[in-house]
Order: structure tokens, then C-alpha cells, then sequence
């Protein structure tokens, strides 16, 4: 049984409006955006109203033209870069009319379709709908010629309302979700960079910083930091980005308005924000001192609220490389990392106390999860041997690291321990880092049918290759002492590689004692490339036995440096408390590492802890 031209029309409807429904839900519960579901907003809008050509074009305000989203049949991709210029009039005359007719524009859009007639035929547009909310202009929903009629019936002009309606909802909510989603990241960038300045306590490093991250904050191409005299009534460049500019304009910029004249534009505005601490945007064609179209400045203030100086950014680019003009958002942002930079600068320039416990408290946990992840909770059984280990960060992040590693060739075992510069996520990084570079390279070591051939070779190779992967990874300040152990608890023989720690202690059975890799203490690694490591101390690797009862102890220069109330360390009583504790009767691996602890807390007294302390005690059965 055939369906008469109205139920099929019913049915279209019926399907029409439901599809509606349930890509209104879909786009709303988050599992789809407009740039993905604009294709089914215009099959749905195509199929009911029986068109054989249509697109979907979004419009820019900021920027006041249209593009397009959704195209049928599908553009080719150098068609898809499709741009219409709207003047504002134009934008005016457009929301006047709830369809426009492109062969017979209202008054007021003909000049409009006559600079665009060629654009349009190439997306066949022979009906405009406007999509907009209120008086604002979101898009247009474009159409071509329709199946067997010229113009659409009554019931298809509401349904095509009704879409026009949908579809402004979804670019209206598409266009909400894209900014949130964009502020929650340049929020999310704001927390991430207040950690990152904050450390620096040298100014010139913090000014660099400080620009680099409001023009990656700001989507800007170039940026300024000036700072106030402390002398005199002027605010002076400190640090350009790119660094070429800085030959474009003088060095110093007079607050009083002496050497200011009104043509230099920027520099008045930069001193209008220095004097009146006061936010501004404006633009610079006339006097493009930053290279750039326009800029935005904000006042740097200090703890009492003082000005600082000014920070400035140029050039906000957005996708595809377009220059657009800063926004109110902009400033608010600009302005809250301004206030993050006066701390860092202010810290800086006064060189008062570390920064360590302004850093974020989420970075801190996160620094502090991967260390806890690097630090075994447990220590292997080596075959004849006990073995413990102890590890008390100064703070909630530290930069020590120990590990006993069962290597893979049948019974080989390697001790390692490491004291990286700095704390917090910096250093609990480059321990990471560290640690990666060790499991991978300690694998190697055990290559081959006899594991101990030229194993002092490999270890010195292993330094450098340790090295090189710590300087690449770290900066200029980080670096890590490392102090590696390969044992063979067949022969009881120690193959040690020193770069830059403090030389383990041996103690041996009958109380006598001996410090090892105390001659072969290369650089630490990380600090320099490896073509400059010979020159300097290059990395070795010596053998030592050892016999049942002789005990080794490892160590950080948290142990050896420990002050007490007195200003007096603790190294000289390492030697006799480690021997104390060896020659205890039946004393463990475990009860010689808690004798030394012990005896340095006792030390240390009511003084506060100096650094982190790790111990680890290797003893001979």
C-alpha cells in the first residue's frame, strides 16, 4: 500500500524532528561538537526540505566574516577555505530577514550579494537563512534549488524555522563549550607557569621567563618586560621577545614625560601604565615599537601593591595565522599572571627566601607520587648478602634515589645511588629520568656469554651515555651526583663507577676500614656535554673484594653534611658510628643502617635538617 504525498510528508516531518532530537541531546551531553555534528544539522535540514545543495557557514565576529562548516555535496580541500567578508552594515540588514532570496535581495543587501555573486554560485546559495539569538549573528544556513517547486509551502517555511532555530542553539552552545574549554586550558597554563617563574631567582632569568610565558599565555608574537628605576622616574626595557627587538626602541622610557613625545604612541601608553597602574590595549599602527599591530600592556605590582613595572605582549594570533585584536578575557588573564610575575620579580630583584613553598600544592603531590614511585618499598634477597635501605626527604619532595636492581644475567646485582640537584617537580623529573636511563643501560651490561668481561668499560660507558641523556634532559642548574655498584656474588667482587658522590665506606670485618671510589670520582652527571668530560674528570671504575663480615655503606651529603645547633656537621662521626654499628654482634644490614640514622638525628639535635638522608648498607654474610 502506497502512502499519499501527505502521510509521506508526515513521516518526513516526524523523522526530521527526531533526528533534531536526538543530535540536540548528543551535542549537549558533551559526546559531540558542532564542527562534527554541522554535517548532520545540514543532512537533516536538506533531506526534510527535499534540496539537492546546501552549507552551513559559521560567522566570526571578531573578525566579521563567514566560513564554512558544512558543505553538500563535500568541498574539495581548497575550496573549504571559503571566506565572505560582512560588513557590519551588512550584519545589520542580515538579521532584519528571516529568509533572503539571493536572486531578489531585500534593500540593503543588494551590494552585498553583488560583491559576493560569484562566491555564492559556487556553493549554488539560492536561499539564505539567517541563524542568530537575539541580535546576534551566528551563521547562515544555506540553501539550493528545491526537488519539483521553485519555492517551499507554508509547513516547510515553519519546519525551516524551526531548523534555523536548532541549529543557532548549537552553534550558540558550541561556541559557549569552545570558550570555557579555552579558558579552562589558559587556566590550566596560568597555574602551570606561576611554579616555573617562581623558581628563579636570578632577574634576568626571571624576566625572560616572565615574557616568554605571557606570549604563549596570550597566543601573542611578541612580548616586553620593563621595570621600574629604583632611582629615578623611569621604567627601562629588561627583556624583548623575539630578542631582535630590542634594538628597536631606547632603552629607558622617562616617566615624567621628558624624551616622550607624542608621536612614540608606545612608549606614552607604557608609561601611562607605569604611572597609573592601569591596564591598556591600544593600537600601535602609527608607532609599531614592538613589531606589532597592537598591543597590551599591564602594571607588575609588588607586595605593597607598588608598581614594578610593565609587562606587554604584541599580536594575538589565532588559527590559521590570523592577527586579531586582544579581548577584555585578555587583559583579566594577562592581568592575573602579572601579578604571579611581580612575586617572582620582586623575589628576584630583593633576593629573599626560596620560593619552594609557593609552589603550586598540586605540583607538589605530583612531584612527590613520582619519587614515592622511584623509591623501592622493598629490597631484593641477594644470595649471601643483606641488604637495606633508608630514605628521609627534607621536605615533601626531595631529590635523593637509591635502588638495588637484579640485573639480568643469573645472580649479578646492581646498587645505585644518586642525590639530584634542586627539589620539587623539576628534580623529581630528572630522577625519573635518571632512573629510566639506568634500567635501560644496566641491561647492557650483562650482554653477552661471560657478564664480566670488561664490565669496568661498560660502567664507564654507561656514565657517559647517563650523562649525556641527563645534560639533554635537565637545565643549566640540574644535575645529579651517582654512585653505581656492580656485584658478583660468585667471586664477591665490587665494580664501582663514581661520578661526583661521596665515596662509600667499607668496613671490614675486623674493624678496619676503606673508603672506595674516593680516586675515580668523575663529574657529575648531567653537568656538562660529554665531549668536555675528559677534559675535566673523565669517569673510571675499580674493583674491590670483599670478604664475609665486611660491610658497605652508601650515602648522601645529607648524611655527611648534617648541622647541629652547634654549626658543626657531621662527616668526621660517620667513620667510628658505622664501624660502632658493624662490629655489633649479628648486627644486620638493617641494624647498622638504623645505628648510623639514629646517630645522626641524635647529632643533628634540635637543629633543623639540613638535606635529604639516604642510606644503604650492603653487608657480607
Amino acid at each position: 500500500m502506497q502512502l499519499s504525498t501527505a502521510e509521506e510528508t508526515i513521516q518526513r516531518l516526524i523523522f526530521s524532528l527526531s533526528e533534531l532530537e536526538q543530535l540536540g541531546q548528543t551535542l549537549i551531553s558533551g559526546h559531540s561538537n558542532f564542527n562534527v555534528s554541522s554535517k548532520t544539522y545540514l543532512r537533516i535540514a536538506l533531506g526534510t526540505l527535499q534540496s539537492t545543495r546546501g552549507a552551513i557557514l559559521r560567522f566570526h565576529p571578531a573578525d566579521n566574516y563567514l566560513t564554512v562548516a558544512a558543505s553538500a555535496p563535500e568541498r574539495r580541500a581548497d575550496e573549504k577555505s571559503l571566506i565572505i567578508a560582512v560588513e557590519p552594515e551588512d550584519v545589520a540588514q542580515l538579521l532584519q530577514h528571516p529568509f533572503i532570496q539571493i536572486g531578489s535581495p531585500p534593500t540593503g543587501l543588494e551590494g552585498f550579494f553583488a560583491r559576493h555573486a560569484e562566491l555564492c554560485a559556487g556553493i549554488d546559495a539560492r536561499l539564505w537563512v539567517p541563524l542568530k539569538i537575539h541580535d546576534e549573528l551566528l551563521g547562515i544556513l544555506s540553501l539550493g534549488r528545491f526537488l519539483g517547486r521553485t519555492e517551499l509551502e507554508a509547513w516547510e517555511q515553519e519546519l525551516l524555522t524551526i531548523l534555523a532555530h536548532q541549529l543557532s542553539i548549537a552553534i550558540a552552545y558550541s561556541q559557549m563549550m569552545e570558550g570555557i574549554q579555552g579558558e579552562k586550558f589558559r587556566l590550566f597554563m596560568l597555574a602551570e607557569s606561576a611554579p616555573q617563574i617562581c623558581q628563579l631567582l636570578q632577574p634576568e632569568d626571571a624576566a625572560q621567563q616572565v615574557v616568554h610565558q605571557a606570549v604563549s599565555l596570550l597566543d601573542a608574537n611578541a612580548g616586553g618586560l620593563l621595570l621600574k628605576h629604583s632611582q629615578q622616574p623611569e621604567i627601562e626595557w629588561k627583556y624583548t621577545f623575539p630578542e631582535t627587538l630590542a634594538s628597536e626602541f631606547p632603552t629607558k622610557i622617562q616617566l615624567d614625560g621628558e624624551g616622550v613625545g607624542e608621536e612614540c604612541h608606545t612608549e606614552k601608553t607604557l608609561a601611562d601604565v607605569a604611572k597609573e597602574g592601569k591596564t591598556a590595549h591600544t593600537d600601535t599602527h602609527e608607532d609599531a615599537r614592538l613589531g606589532a599591530n597592537n598591543i597590551m600592556a599591564v602594571p607588575i605590582l609588588g607586595r605593597d601593591a607598588d608598581v614594578l613595572g610593565v609587562l606587554v605582549v604584541g599580536d594575538k594570533e589565532e588559527r590559521g595565522g590570523r592577527i586579531t585584536a586582544f579581548t577584555d578575557e585578555d587583559a583579566i588573564l594577562l592581568d592575573s599572571f602579572a601579578k604571579q610575575a611581580g612575586v617572582a620579580i620582586e623575589n628576584a630583584q630583593l633576593h629573599q627566601e626560596a620560593l619552594e613553598a609557593r609552589h603550586l600544592q598540586a605540583e607538589m603531590e605530583e612531584a612527590r607520587k613520582i619519587q614515592e614511585n622511584l623509591i623501592p618499598e622493598t629490597l631484593p634477597d641477594i644470595p649471601g648478602y643483606d641488604v637495606a635501605g633508608h630514605y628521609e626527604p627534607r621536605g615533601p619532595v626531595g631529590g635523593d634515589y637509591f635502588d638495588c636492581l637484579e640485573l639480568p644475567a643469573a645472580n649479578r646485582w646492581g646498587l645505585a645511588i644518586a642525590d639530584v640537584s634542586g627539589k620539587g617537580m623539576q628534580a623529581a623529573l630528572l630522577m625519573a629520568t635518571l632512573r629510566a636511563g639506568l634500567l635501560s643501560e644496566v641491561a647492557k651490561t650483562d650482554e653477552g656469554a661471560n657478564p664480566d668481561r670488561d664490565i669496568a668499560k661498560r660502567l664507564c660507558d654507561m656514565a657517559l651515555t647517563l650523562n649525556s641523556l641527563l645534560y639533554a634532559s635537565g637545565t643549566e642548574e640540574k644535575f645529579a651526583t651517582f654512585f653505581y655498584t656492580y656485584l658478583n656474588p660468585e667471586t664477591d667482587m665490587l665494580t664501582v663507577l663514581n661520578a661526583g658522590h661521596n665515596p662509600p665506606l667499607i668496613v671490614r670485618k675486623d674493624g678496619t676500614t676503606q673508603w672506595i671510589g674516593e680516586e675515580i670520582g668523575g663529574l657529575p652527571l648531567g653537568m656538562f656535554p660529554n665531549d668536555m668530560v675528559p677534559l675535566i674528570a673523565d669517569y673510571a671504575a675499580e674493583q674491590v673484594q670483599l670478604n664475609s663480615g665486611d660491610v658497605v655503606i652508601y650515602y648522601t651529603d645529607g648524611v655527611t653534611e648534617t648541622i647541629n645547633i652547634a654549626d658543626e656537621d657531621y662527616e668526621e662521626r660517620l667513620e667510628p658510628d658505622a664501624v660502632e654499628a658493624s662490629q655489633a654482634p649479628n648486627a644486620q644490614a638493617a641494624d647498622i643502617m638504623k645505628h648510623v640514622y639514629d646517630a645522626v638525628i641524635a647529632f643533628q639535635g634540635e637543629a633543623d635538617q639540613f638535606d635529604d638522608l639516604t642510606l644503604l648498607v650492603l653487608k657480607k654474610k
